[in-house]
């Protein structure tokens, strides 16, 4: 993405160079042709303009224009008999710049003399093969120019961008890992200089971030560590001391409510850590199992929704890691399916490598089916939206594929593959 972005900015810098240069160079051509042609207008009307004067007040001068020295002249008079060519008879009195008459190209002046009309003509034919070969090599000349804007612009590019190539090559090689890391000093030599400063406050904002978080996530995982171990230790008293089956019941609800809460700590102090995708291998757990455990866990809610809940477990499938996780990432779907599925079904089957949870429930509608994975996105009223981000997570760190269908009114299904 970024080197696509660094073409975008090199591509706009010689577009732009090019555009502007092509501008430039075609209004100076057309000025240079503009004062052409008014300077053939002044130069050539002022010539025409003389020698009809002359011929008004001395209509005899006019056989003078019959020296064939002089042939580029043309000369009528209406009323002398000579046919006027139809390109000048309906003319007005004035001026007229190359008209063409005959292939040939003329300046003419119209005057009045008495109830007569006096044409004069004058022959700029080779004026006007001057100018449109002018134009020519005008037109050739902006190409020309266009082709060495372009090249020129790429070889400026490549010079401007320099800088912001090793700044993007700098951030690259930056490690999640690194704290207090500033990288200004090696951009001094340019103006890309401000951006690695500016860059440099956001990472120290970003550093002070961090050390928070791990403030937090190390004092919060010791102070609700401490409370559990005590609840857990005074649970094993209590089953120890009462053995009323009542009793028995209640203390293994309070034991799963705090092997639950042990998960959920270990499961967020895991996803709170920078991403490290390596397993560990001493860590495995039994996924039939957690199912099993998981379904006598809820049963309670099971029962209260009026949900039948069917399992098929075919295999026996055993993961490297965490136990905590998967049964983190099992609890989040179950529950969904429960709170969604009252007085349905919900189906699990479990086969070769992966994990299909079924329900009957009111769906997820098409608008929300997107952002169910986001953090706080959430359509119940007392939701969080932490749950669904939290199996996201634990699926991307372990390389798990999770896939939501969904029709609002037939259920949701859940395929999750280790």
């Amino acid at each position: 993405m970024t080197y696509r972005k660094m073409q975008t900015l090199r591509r706009r810098l010689i577009v732009s160079t090019a555009i502007i240069i092509t501008i430039t160079s075609t209004l100076f051509a057309g000025g240079l042709l503009l004062i052409k042609q008014q300077l053939e207008k002044a130069t050539f009307g002022n010539i025409v303009r003389k020698h009809i004067e002359i011929l008004v007040n001395d209509p005899e001068k006019a056989d003078a224009l019959n020296n064939p020295l002089l042939n580029e002249w043309r000369y009528y008079r209406a009323g002398d008999g000579k046919p006027l060519p139809e390109e000048i008879s309906g003319l007005p009195l004035g001026t007229h710049h190359s008209v063409v008459i005959d292939g040939g190209h003329y300046h003419l002046q119209v005057a009045g003399a008495g109830d007569d009309r006096i044409y004069l003509l004058y022959d700029i034919t080779e004026w006007e093969h001057q100018e449109h070969a002018l134009l020519i090599s005008l037109l050739l000349g902006v190409v020309v120019v266009l082709i060495m804007a372009l090249l020129l612009a790429s070889q400026a590019a490549n010079t401007i961008l320099e800088p912001v190539r090793r700044l993007t090559l700098r951030l690259s090689q930056l490690s999640p890992k690194e704290r207090g890391l500033r990288i200004q000093p090696e951009f001094n030599d340019s103006d890309i200089g401000q951006i690695a400063a500016a860059f440099d406050t956001y990472l120290e904002r970003i550093d002070q971030f961090v050390e928070r978080e791990r403030s937090f996530t190390a004092a919060a995982s010791h102070e609700l560590r401490t409370p559990l171990s005590v609840m857990m230790g005074a649970v094993d008293i209590i089953e120890a001391d009462d053995p009323n089956p009542a009793t028995q019941r209640a203390v293994a609800r309070i034991r799963r409510a705090c092997s639950d809460m042990l998960a959920f700590i270990e499961a967020a102090l895991f996803l709170s850590r920078e991403e490290d995708r390596s397993i560990k291998q001493s860590a495995s757990c039994d996924v039939p199992a957690i199912i099993r455990q998981l379904s006598d866990d809820l049963r309670g809610d099971l029962d209260a929704a009026h949900i039948q809940l069917n399992t098929r477990l075919d295999n026996a499938l055993i993961l490297p890691v965490p136990e905590s996780l998967v049964k983190i990432t099992l609890t989040n779907l179950l529950r969904n399916a429960i709170e969604h599925s009252p007085g349905g079904r919900i189906d699990i089957c479990l086969q070769d490598n992966g994990l299909q949870l079924c329900d009957s429930g009111a769906g997820i509608r098409p608008d929300d089916l997107p952002y169910i994975f986001e953090r706080s996105y959430t359509t119940k009223a007392e939701g969080t939206g932490l749950g669904l981000n939290m199996v996201k997570r634990i699926c991307e760190r372990y390389g798990w594929q999770i896939q939501i269908d969904s029709q609002p009114g037939e259920g949701t299904r859940v395929e999750l593959r280790f």
